[in-house]
């Protein structure tokens, strides 16, 4: 489990979007994005990072308080702790109040010849 100093989530919204704020759980705490680019409606793109300085333990992506949230795909990049940065990506899938969906992925394992 890596100390994560930074992330940024790169959310294409779908058909239904919201005008809620974005919310992220970082290990059970719930939190707004420190800086943000765009909306989370419909059609639109949502750019949000933050500087944790922490061990992630779990990280989700938290649905709006009410209706849905369609989301196209979701792209991070974390900055970790002695790791070279990485993104990852998800595919398609719908938010509500009572989802969240898992965006934490522990870093690559180093490849090497032998």
């Amino acid at each position: 489990m890596p100390r994560v100093n930074t992330f940024k989530v790169t959310v294409q919204t779908g058909q239904q979007g919201m005008s809620e704020n974005v919310h992220f759980n970082f290990n059970n705490h719930k939190m707004l994005f420190e800086d943000v680019i765009g909306s989370a409606e419909s059609g639109k793109t949502f750019e949000g990072s933050f500087s944790v300085n922490s061990f992630a333990h779990s990280l989700t992506l938290v649905g709006p308080e009410s209706g849905k949230w369609e989301i196209e795909k979701i792209s991070i990049e974390y900055d970790c702790e002695s790791e070279k940065p990485y993104t990852v990506h998800f595919g398609r899938v719908t938010l509500d109040e009572t989802t969240e969906v898992n965006i934490w992925q522990d870093p690559p394992v180093p490849a090497f010849d032998v």
